[in-house]
C-alpha cells in the first residue's frame, strides 16, 4: 500500500507528534508499505530528502514556538506526489500540511485520514479571550476539518467523546499511539546507581520524574505547590526534563516555597536521551489536563515508572489505582498516592511490574496494525455507502429513473397527450389526488437521485397543475428533496459525493468550502437560480451547517429561484410554440 504521512512537525523537533508519525512510519515501512512523508522545510526552500518532502515555510515563532507555516504553493513535489498516486493519506496537523494533503487526496481520489492529536479548547486562551467563544470556534472549525475526512483517529476515548460531541461528519476511531518498546525499557537495579552519577543525580533519593514542555497548560506550578505541602523531611526531589516559556517562572516558585533543593531542571534534553531520566527516576508525576493521549505517560510506564498523575479521561483504563499508579484529583489524592509509593519496595516492585504489563498493550506493531484497519476502512467506504450498498447505486438509480422519464414520454406522446395540452390536464385531473402526490414524490426522488434538469421539472409542474398549484408541489418536492440530500450527505460523507458528482464540478466547488462565509454563499446560490442547488445540498451536508440553517435557507431562498425556473422557461416554451 502506498501511504502518505503529512505533518507540520519533523525531526528534529521534538513533541508527541513527531514521536507519533516516526514510529508510524518506521512500522509501516518495516512491513513492506511504500511510505512517504509530507512536512515543512526549515526554511523557505521545497525539496526531498530520504522519503521525505519538505515544503517551504516560514516561521511562526510568534503564535507558537518553533512552529512555521507553508510558504511554497502547489510545486514539482506537490506535482510528484500526484504522480505517485497514493492509496490513502494520512494527515497529523490541522494547519500548513492539512490543506495540502486534503488537495492531493481530491486530486488522487484516495481516503483522506487525519489524527486528531491536540485538544484546542485548552488553548483558545492565548488567542480568544472568551472562554465560550473559544471553544464554539473549535468546534465548527472541528466539523469543518470532518467533512473533508474520511476518518479520523483519536488517541484516547477522551478525545472520541469530544469529536462525537462536535457532531463531525466522517466515522471515529480510538486508536492510541504506540511506544517504541525497544527504546523504552527499564534498567536493572543494579545499574540505576551509575545511571544517575553519569547524569548528574543524587543516588540515595526517591526521584520524580516530569517529562514534557514547560507552558502554563502543563500545570507543573501544581506539582510544586503539592510538594512544598509534604513534610519537610519527606519531601522526595522533583525533576522536570523539558523546556519551556514559564521555566523561569518555576524556577522562581520553588524558591519561593524552599524547594530549591528538591527541584532539578535538566532543560531541554536530545530525544535520544530522554529514556535515560525515565529509567533514572523511581515514578512519574504529572498534573496536566490538556492531553490527548500524554506519550510522556506510556514511555514512562514502559520504563517501569509507575504513574502518580491527576485523574484525566484520556487515562481510563491506563493508569490504575495500585495497580501501574494512581490518579489524584485534589492534594489529598496526591499526598495519599505518595505515601503508599514510598511506604516500601514490595509496593514499588507490584508497580513496577504493573507500568510493564500495561505498556505491552501499546506496542509499536499493535498502533501500525490499528491504523492499517482504519485505512482500510477508509477505501472501503469510498467504495460502499452505509448499509453495505455499492456507491454506484446513485449513478444506476439515476440512469434508470431517466429511462423510466424517457419510456413514459414515449407513451404519452403515443397517446396524444404532449400534443394536446388539454388532454394531458384532463388526464392529470382524472387521477385527483394521486397525480399531486406522484409529481411531488417525483421532484423530491430527482432532487437526491438527478434524473432530469430541475428546470424541467418546474416547468412540468406548471404545466400539469396551473402556476399557482404547479409553484406549491414544486416547492414542496424540492424541500423535501433538499433536506434529504443534505441529512443523506450528512450521514455518508464525501466518499459518496465523489462517487455521484463529477472530480471537476467537485474541484470547482471545493473553494467555497475553505471560506468562512460558505453558509452566506450557499444561500445566495439556492436564491438565484445560478448554480447546481441539488449538487449544493448535498456539499452542504459536509461541512458544519447545522440542519436549523440549512432548513431556514432552503424554506425562503426556494421560492424565488422556483418561480424563477417556472416563469422562465413557460415563457420561454410558449414563444418556442408560437414560432412552430
Amino acid at each position: 500500500m502506498k501511504i502518505l504521512l503529512t505533518t507540520d512537525w519533523w525531526t528534529p523537533a521534538v513533541n508527541g507528534v513527531v514521536r507519533s508519525v516516526t514510529l508510524l512510519r518506521r512500522e509501516l515501512l518495516a512491513q513492506g508499505h511504500d511510505v512517504r512523508v509530507l512536512t515543512l522545510s526549515p526554511d523557505s526552500h521545497s525539496y526531498e530528502k530520504d522519503g521525505v518532502i519538505y515544503l517551504g515555510s516560514r516561521s511562526a515563532d510568534r503564535v507558537y514556538p518553533g512552529a512555521r507555516v507553508r510558504f511554497a504553493a502547489w510545486n514539482r513535489w506537490m506535482r510528484a506526489l500526484t504522480d505517485w498516486r497514493p492509496d490513502v493519506i494520512h494527515s497529523q496537523c490541522e494547519f500548513s500540511t492539512f490543506l495540502p494533503a486534503w488537495q492531493l487526496a481530491r486530486r488522487c481520489s484516495c481516503p483522506l485520514v487525519h489524527t486528531y492529536h491536540t485538544v484546542y479548547e485548552d488553548y483558545t486562551r492565548y488567542l480568544i479571550p472568551s472562554e465560550r467563544c473559544g471553544h464554539v470556534a473549535v468546534k465548527e472549525l472541528t466539523k469543518l476539518l470532518s467533512g473533508r475526512c474520511d476518518a479520523i483517529l483519536a488517541p484516547t476515548g477522551k478525545v472520541t467523546d469530544l469529536l462525537n460531541r462536535y457532531g463531525v461528519s466522517c466515522p471515529v476511531y480510538t486508536v492510541p499511539t504506540g511506544i517504541d518498546l525497544e527504546a523504552f525499557r527499564p534498567v536493572s537495579p543494579a545499574d540505576k546507581p551509575a545511571l544517575r552519577r553519569a547524569l548528574g543525580l543524587p543516588e540515595g533519593e526517591t526521584i520524580l520524574v516530569s517529562v514534557g514542555r514547560l507552558a502554563a497548560e502543563k500545570n507543573h506550578g501544581e506539582l510544586l505547590r503539592l510538594l512544598a505541602r509534604e513534610p519537610a523531611g519527606a519531601r522526595p526531589l522533583l525533576l522536570f526534563v523539558g523546556d519551556g516559556p514559564v521555566r523561569a517562572q518555576l524556577e522562581q516558585q520553588a524558591a519561593d516555597l524552599g524547594l530549591v533543593d528538591r527541584v532539578m531542571f535538566a532543560g531541554m534534553v536530545p530525544p535520544g536521551e530522554v529514556v535515560r531520566y525515565y529509567q533514572a527516576g523511581d515514578a512519574f508525576v504529572c498534573a496536566s489536563q490538556s492531553e490527548t493521549q500524554g506519550l510522556t505517560y506510556f514511555e514512562a510506564l514502559a520504563c517501569g515508572l509507575p504513574a502518580i498523575v491527576r485523574a484525566d479521561p484520556c487515562l481510563d483504563g491506563v493508569v490504575e489505582d495500585g495497580v501501574n499508579g494512581w490518579q489524584w484529583k485534589d492534594a489529598a489524592g496526591f499526598h495519599a498516592a505518595l505515601e503508599a509509593f514510598c511506604a516500601g519496595g514490595e509496593v514499588r516492585e507490584q508497580l513496577r511490574a504493573g507500568a510493564l504489563a500495561t505498556a505491552e498493550r501499546y506496542s509499536a506493531p499493535r498502533f501500525a496494525a490499528q491504523a492499517l484497519e482504519v485505512y482500510e476502512k477508509a477505501l472501503d467506504r469510498r467504495s460502499r455507502i452505509p448499509g453495505g450498498l455499492p456507491a454506484s447505486v446513485p449513478a444506476a438509480a439515476s440512469g434508470v429513473g431517466f429511462f423510466l422519464c424517457l419510456w413514459l414520454g414515449v407513451w404519452a406522446w403515443q397517446k396524444g397527450l404532449l400534443t394536446d395540452l388539454a388532454a394531458l390536464q384532463a388526464w392529470v385531473a382524472d387521477l385527483g389526488p394521486w397525480a399531486a402526490a406522484a409529481f411531488i414524490a417525483f421532484q423530491a426522488v430527482q432532487v437526491v437521485v438527478p434524473i432530469l434538469p430541475g428546470g424541467l421539472g418546474c416547468l412540468a409542474g406548471v404545466i400539469l397543475f396551473g402556476p399557482w398549484y404547479g409553484f406549491a408541489y414544486n416547492y414542496v418536492g424540492i424541500c423535501a428533496g433538499s433536506l434529504a440530500a443534505f441529512g443523506v450527505a450528512r450521514y455518508c460523507g464525501r466518499p459518496l459525493l465523489e462517487r455521484m458528482f463529477s472530480r471537476k464540478l467537485l474541484l470547482k466547488y471545493d473553494r467555497w468550502l475553505g471560506q468562512k462565509s460558505f453558509t452566506k454563499w450557499f444561500a445566495l446560490a439556492i436564491f438565484f437560480p445560478v448554480a447546481p442547488d441539488d449538487f449544493l445540498c448535498y456539499l452542504a451536508g459536509t461541512t458544519s451547517m447545522n440542519w436549523g440553517q440549512f432548513t431556514f435557507i432552503i424554506l425562503t431562498c426556494k421560492p424565488f429561484a422556483i418561480a424563477a425556473y417556472s416563469t422562465g422557461l413557460t415563457v420561454a416554451m410558449n414563444t418556442v410554440l408560437r414560432l412552430l
